[in-house]
């Protein structure tokens, strides 16, 4: 009987150590998660937000300010890429009717080809007037930055591009003429 109970108590003695073992490794393997968890939230992974709301949601929220620049108070060249005889013409007067400082009509001293609408090319100092001059134009102008210093920007036109209405048209661009011919 003696071997029977020399067994039993080894049995125990090796669960005992397997119970140990297995706390031990569910404690380090604890430790090893939060560690990871709190390395995560440390480097920007993933944030915990306070009341449901995001940082991104917060910040597009803010409404943009209105450019603080009038249309009289942006100096325009107005160049011709590939948009048709005449179109960098019809497009000064335009911005002129709107009450831009047109300086400059003429084809492209670049020699660019616009496959859209038009670009405005514009330097770091002219940011806000490229932005004033782009809400007078069409959908489809692009803003690219030329390096210059001055504060003008130049409206190259493009193959897409299409004149301007007249000032106080509607948005569709016909004139009222073209409107009761239609009707």
């Amino acid at each position: 009987m003696g071997y029977v109970r020399t067994a039993g108590m080894s049995t125990a003695a090796r669960r005992a150590r397997r119970r140990a073992g297995l706390v031990i490794v569910a404690v380090l393997l604890g430790l090893l998660l939060v560690f990871g968890f709190a390395l995560a939230y440390v480097q920007g992974w993933f944030g915990l937000n306070e009341g449901g709301t995001d940082d991104a949601a917060v910040s597009t929220a803010v409404p943009a300010p209105a450019p603080s620049l009038a249309p009289e108070d942006v100096p325009v060249n107005v160049y011709n890429a590939n948009a048709g005889n005449g179109a960098a013409g019809r497009a000064g007067e335009a911005l002129r009717a709107r009450s831009f400082d047109v300086l400059t009509v003429a084809n492209d001293p670049e020699g660019a080809t616009i496959d859209g609408v038009a670009v405005v090319r514009h330097g770091p100092e002219g940011v806000e007037e490229a932005e004033v001059l782009r809400d007078a134009l069409p959908d489809g102008v692009e803003l690219v930055e030329d390096g210059r210093q001055a504060s003008s920007v130049d409206l190259v036109l493009g193959s897409a591009w299409e004149d301007l209405a007249e000032p106080g048209d509607d948005e569709s661009g016909a004139t009222d003429a073209e409107s009761t011919e239609e009707g």
